[in-house]
């Protein structure tokens, strides 16, 4: 009896310590896929055009050579900078380039959190 009840007492240690890991790694991925949410994607291109009763804008660019266009949205807590300094909407103007962080949604849309307006390349 005595022997028995120790070896499920092992037994039952054994399923506890083999399901620790598997929970752990299963946070650890959660982790992960939070972190990837979380950072923010960058886009930069030249701007080719401005909808501001829509509060978004299209750029052209991407990694050399690409040209692709792209769709950005804006809004009122978007933040504004050039150079890295502070700076206001108005500056950006068709053709300048800029360089946006933001989230892209699922339709592709990159909700900017932030705009610099950069010197054109």
């Amino acid at each position: 009896m005595k022997g028995s009840l120790t070896l499920l007492s092992l037994v039952l240690a054994g399923a506890i310590f083999v399901a620790m890991p598997a929970s752990a790694n299963q946070a650890a991925a959660d982790n992960k896929a939070a972190r990837a949410v979380k950072k923010e994607t960058k886009w930069q291109g030249n701007v080719v055009r401005i909808y501001k009763d829509e509060s978004q804008m299209d750029i052209r660019g991407g990694a050399a050579p690409a040209q692709d266009l792209r769709k950005i949205a804006y809004d009122k807590s978007t933040e504004w900078t050039k150079h890295g300094k502070p700076g206001q909407q108005d500056e950006v103007k068709e053709g300048s380039f800029v360089i946006v962080l933001g989230h892209v949604d699922d339709k592709g849309v990159l909700h900017a959190t932030r705009i610099d307006l950069r010197l054109p390349r």
